[in-house]
């Protein structure tokens, strides 16, 4: 074996001797950043299921649940109850251990059933929040990024959006309406653009069609945190074809289409935070 090589092994060999504990630290809040279900349970039957639909194997084991860290928006708080887990490799527990499992939903029933990303018998409590923090952040990051104006502020009215007359216009490969409003918002607390008690309008899809039934509402009296954006090179076609893109062309509207784009005042501080290159 050449020196090289030698020094390779042994590198292998330290890492592998001096890993698990740290391989923990290090990997508790990453595999949080991508689990939408985190548990800490204590393993009652390895090589076992709870679940009609899924066989028992070297890579399932019955848990009861300690602690819910994340998903009981999907599935209720489960502490106190089992839970079937697929393992992320097969023998990674045996009964009596305790650990915290990252993972995603397989099956809701009875007993949820979790795919697991991870097992960790030594996830610090810090580490999973901050995972879990960071996944919270991740889709109000992106819409972030593509923002033109980002603000607390007050609607004070709010009515159909007028566009163009046009008989000829029709939706492109849409035939769900969005049925465009605009509100008129005044900047109580800049955060990027804009200036206090300027006045910005805000075109949203008013339709509760299920097409645009998640996407956010504005109404007088109303008091958010606003992200918006100019339409992009995707939103065109359909802004153009029900006339809107036209209307933003005559006077300065901003967009605010996505669920993320509207949050309430509760978040400022956060949205602060990540506006200023926070974590």
């Amino acid at each position: 074996m050449s020196r090289v090589n030698c020094v390779i092994a042994m590198l292998a060999l330290g890492m592998a001797a001096a890993g698990p504990a740290y391989a923990q630290r290090l990997s508790a809040s990453a595999l949080a950043e991508r689990s939408s279900i985190i548990v800490r349970g204590t393993v009652v039957r390895a090589g076992a299921s709870d679940e009609p639909m899924l066989a028992a194997s070297p890579s399932t084991a019955v848990i009861k649940i300690s602690h819910t860290y994340a998903g009981a928006e999907i599935a209720g708080d489960q502490t106190g109850l089992t839970a079937t887990v697929i393992l992320s490799r097969p023998g990674a527990v045996k009964d009596g251990t305790e650990a915290v499992f990252f993972g995603n939903p397989r099956f809701l029933g009875k007993t949820i059933t979790i795919a697991d990303d991870g097992e960790l018998t030594d996830a610090s409590v810090p580490e999973i929040e901050k995972g879990i923090q960071a996944r919270r952040d991740a889709p109000v990051r992106a819409r972030l990024a593509g923002a033109s104006t980002v603000f607390r502020g007050k609607v004070e009215k709010e009515a159909p959006l007028e566009v163009p007359a046009n008989p000829k216009l029709k939706q492109a490969g849409n035939e769900h309406d969005p049925e465009w409003h605009v509100a008129t918002v005044r900047v109580t607390t800049p955060m990027k653009g804009g200036k206090k008690d300027a006045i910005v309008s805000v075109v949203f899809a008013a339709s509760r069609d299920v097409t645009w039934v998640n996407s956010p509402k504005l109404r007088p009296g109303q008091e958010v945190v606003l992200i918006t954006h100019k339409p992009t090179k995707d939103e065109e076609p359909l802004l153009r074809a029900t006339g809107a893109l036209a209307a933003m062309q005559k006077q300065p509207f901003e967009l605010a289409t996505d669920i993320h784009d509207v949050l309430p005042v509760a978040d400022e501080a956060r949205v602060r935070g990540l506006v200023g290159g926070g974590h």
